[in-house]
């Protein structure tokens, strides 16, 4: 794996020849880092692949954040670190010039709306589709509504037979990474799938051939602990840990919302010191008209699931108005929403999540809606 990794340093902005270049999304957690870098893997070593490699193209993946964003992914860091890949050894798109990304192919992890996606030859994601998102006819699809991302890249894998001692670092990031996603499996938070299952004891079939399976437990605990060990970031830097952007198809793209998600409740975001002119400094940075908190707090005692929301105007307070009616009266799925009395930040209207199972990626969809009308 890391042979691989230091490998495909040499084709950053090598136009030289053909480049496909592995693409997870914009918030860089755990799902997308691990499937970027998981399947570029599989696509560069393995010439019995369902693209066949038409073109011979080189397999580069790329962590869809800054470089320097990524001292803010905790537990990506740690589970790369443990599994000895170095940070020299990955790449960032900042890293990429504008006239690379248009000349090279696509291969899109754990999303499928992207700038580049003209340019797609494969999709792995596990979001219902997008009706914005215009697919090139000859892409391979792969969307599949499980809980995690790595299930459907360890599914290649399985399939493909690729299982031997050379993969076993791959196998253990694709196992850790579903592990998180299901928050264990657990039957409160409702994110596994039967698929996500299968292929969790599969992986595990495997791994423990190689005298290298690590508890399920201990494992969610540990990465778990690396997500919330944000006690040295910023407010401003936690604004920017995991964060999705939706922008308007409307007015040329002018409007944005942006959504970061923490890994701690949002009441605890807003009490640290600094956290107002971070927010303000983070909607001029991005060009937000609005700003969609989402916090969850995983309790290390239990490992129960505790979640919560604050909307905050920025700029279009009639857009903000309709956001906030529309999560209030959500019938499919419903949010089982508290109002937090007494929350006195920026204006802004905060909530207690009573039904933890609805997750960002359920709200993506309904915010966007709201947000091209």
């Amino acid at each position: 794996m890391l042979n691989f990794l230091k490998q495909t340093r040499k084709f950053v902005n090598n136009a030289k020849e053909p480049i496909c270049i592995v693409l997870g999304n914009e918030s860089c957690d755990l799902d997308s880092a691990v499937c970027a870098v998981s399947m570029a893997y599989f696509y560069q070593n393995n010439i019995d692949s369902s693209l066949n490699k038409p073109k011979a193209y080189n397999y580069l993946p790329v962590l869809n954040i800054p470089k320097r964003d990524y001292p803010l992914k905790t537990e990506v860091k740690y589970l790369f670190q443990e599994n000895n890949i170095n940070e020299e050894w990955l790449t960032f798109k900042d890293e990429l010039n504008e006239d690379f990304l248009k000349d090279s192919a696509f291969v899109l992890v754990d999303h499928h709306v992207s700038p580049w996606l003209k340019n797609c030859i494969a999709i792995y994601d596990h979001r219902p589709k997008d009706a914005s998102a215009v697919i090139p006819e000859k892409c391979e699809l792969h969307l599949n509504l499980v809980g995690s991302g790595a299930t459907l890249v360890a599914e290649q894998f399985l399939n493909a037979k690729i299982l031997d001692a050379s993969v076993k670092e791959i196998l253990n990031l694709l196992r850790s990474t579903i592990v998180l996603d299901t928050v264990n499996f657990s039957q409160s938070a409702a994110r596994a799938t039967p698929k996500d299952v299968e292929i969790c004891l599969a992986l595990e079939n495997v791994l423990e051939k190689f005298n290298c399976l690590h508890s399920r437990e201990a494992l969610f605990e540990s990465l778990v602990k690396a997500r919330a060990d944000v006690g040295s970031l910023t407010a401003s830097q936690l604004l920017r840990k995991d964060l999705k952007i939706l922008t308007s198809n409307k007015n040329g793209g002018n409007n944005n919302i942006a959504i970061p998600g923490f890994p701690l409740l949002v009441q605890h975001f807003i009490s640290k010191p600094g956290a107002e002119d971070a927010v303000r400094e983070f909607a001029q940075e991005f060009k937000c008209s609005i700003v969609l908190l989402m916090g969850m707090f995983v309790q290390p005692e239990d490992n129960s699931v505790h979640r919560d929301f604050g909307l905050i105007n920025i700029s279009d307070s009639i857009m903000c108005e309709s956001i906030e009616k529309c999560l209030l009266s959500l019938d499919e799925p419903k949010l089982g929403i508290e109002l937090y009395n007494n929350c006195n930040f920026m204006d802004g209207s905060f909530y207690k999540q009573q039904n933890i199972k609805v997750t960002r990626k359920h709200v993506l969809p309904i915010v966007k809606n709201i947000l091209d009308q």
